[in-house]
């Protein structure tokens, strides 16, 4: 029973948790709210825009002696939209993300309680129809293994007393080596000390003894080094001594914890049979109340799985819209090249009419010179020449139908050029007159975007 009150708690720790999360799933609708009220404003301002931009298509105003100037939305308007509507489209983005996430969880959770309720079910009934007789052997059965387990602590207690005593002996064994090594040091520093002090008198009988001296040293040094290498082992041996009681102790305050657990589990259970009869009316309450919270979740989810739906069909609409924005802007963008490019044409047309214009009054300058001096040479000649009269007048008719022939097909050639001044379309080669800008300027458009 104990167990089952503290699955209880935890399960109302996570029942907390879980209400944390809707209160975050709520603050999660409320920006998602908002976050579809702002993009119904930028759907409005967008609209809006799109009227004013109907408005102000294709209008200009043309300036006698100026270039036409051409109204429209500025370049910077359609960016700033672009990066706003990327904005919130990121934005929605996160928040269906979020969103999609949070749900998943609460699915799995719903899952884990829904399993966590069953398992419930089934140790409520298993306990519930479960006889007395059945306790009273479980609890033997407890007794019987914490009996055997402080047996176990009882030889594991003697087998920990006894490493101790080993631990001491070898400790001892250690000291006593370590001063028997001092010991052999000291004696062969001595020995260094007086083979270091020789005589002159004395070397002739010492050549004699250092054989002796000599494998006396070698012996010591083999003790020597059996000696260290026995120490180096008894140090092994001790650490690894030390490491097992240090186990052996951490096992022991995990067994006596363990046993503490099981002997308060028994002093828990013993009083089973008065509270067996009280105690599953609060579990069925329990129950239907874990039941009802789980039917509010799964509620939600499907709420949560109906937005999900509406913010897709939202994010359709957005993209939709998107859509339409950027065609409009290529179409903007294609009109605007074109008008530039009849605006370029037409430039080139007044600057070759211009050209056309000086030429013409340079021609005119021209052809007036001709007939002045045509003039003078004629009067010359009739002064000069009195008797042959007809045929100078023959000559003269003839400069004079010559003029005449000459001034009517200079006319013939300014009335081309008169002609020629018209504006004229490069594609279908209508032309218009001089009062007719506005008229040629929409059809020059009109070819372009043909």
């Amino acid at each position: 029973m104990e167990n089952i009150k503290m699955e209880n708690e935890m399960l109302k720790t996570k029942l907390q948790s879980y209400n944390t999360l809707n209160t975050f799933y709520h603050e999660t609708r409320q920006e998602i709210a908002s976050l579809s009220q702002q993009i119904c404003m930028k759907d409005n301002v967008i609209a809006d825009l799109k009227a004013r931009l109907g408005r102000y298509e294709k209008t200009a105003v043309n300036l006698e002696g100026e270039e036409p100037l051409l109204f429209g939305p500025s370049k910077s308007l359609f960016e700033n939209l672009c990066k706003e509507i990327s904005k919130y489209k990121r934005k929605l983005h996160d928040v269906e993300k979020q969103s999609s996430q949070q749900l998943e969880t609460c699915k799995l959770e719903i899952q884990q309680l829904q399993q966590v309720v069953r398992e419930k079910d089934q140790e409520i009934g298993r306990i519930t129809l479960r006889p007395q007789h059945e306790k009273d052997l479980e609890i033997q059965r407890l007794q019987r293994s914490l009996a055997e387990r402080e047996r176990a602590q009882a030889t594991r207690a003697v087998l920990c007393s006894s490493l101790a005593e080993e631990a001491d002996q070898l400790r001892a064994q250690l000291g006593a080596t370590v001063g028997v090594c001092q010991e052999l040091l000291r004696r062969l520093e001595a020995k260094k000390h007086e083979g270091g002090d020789p005589k002159e008198s004395h070397t002739h009988p010492q050549k004699s003894g250092q054989h002796t001296e000599s494998t006396d040293g070698a012996h010591l040094n083999r003790l020597v080094c059996e000696l260290q290498e026995e120490n180096k082992v008894l140090k092994q041996r001790v650490a690894y001594v030390e490491s097992l009681n240090a186990k052996w102790q951490k096992y022991d305050m995990s067994r006596e914890e363990y046993v503490k657990g099981l002997c308060q589990r028994l002093k828990e259970t013993s009083p089973l049979p008065g509270l067996g009869k009280a105690n599953p009316g609060l579990l069925q309450q329990e129950i239907l109340r874990l039941n009802q919270q789980l039917e509010e979740k799964m509620l939600e989810c499907s709420k949560m799985g109906r937005e999900l739906e509406v913010r897709k069909r939202d994010k359709e609409h957005i993209q939709m819209l998107e859509h339409q924005v950027l065609t409009y802007v290529d179409d903007f963008k294609s009109e605007r090249a074109d008008r530039e490019r009849a605006q370029s044409k037409i430039q080139d047309l007044e600057e070759e009419v211009m050209r056309l214009k000086l030429q013409l009054r340079a021609q005119d300058a021209k052809d007036a010179a001709g007939t002045c001096r045509a003039h003078t040479s004629c009067r010359k000649s009739a002064h000069q020449s009195e008797t042959a009269e007809a045929p100078p007048r023959k000559t003269q008719d003839q400069p004079g139908k010559k003029r005449s022939s000459g001034q009517s097909t200079q006319a013939s050639v300014r009335t081309e050029r008169k002609g020629t001044t018209d504006l004229q379309c490069p594609r279908c080669l209508t032309s218009y007159g001089d009062d007719q800008t506005g008229e040629f300027l929409k059809h020059c458009t009109e070819c372009a975007n043909l």
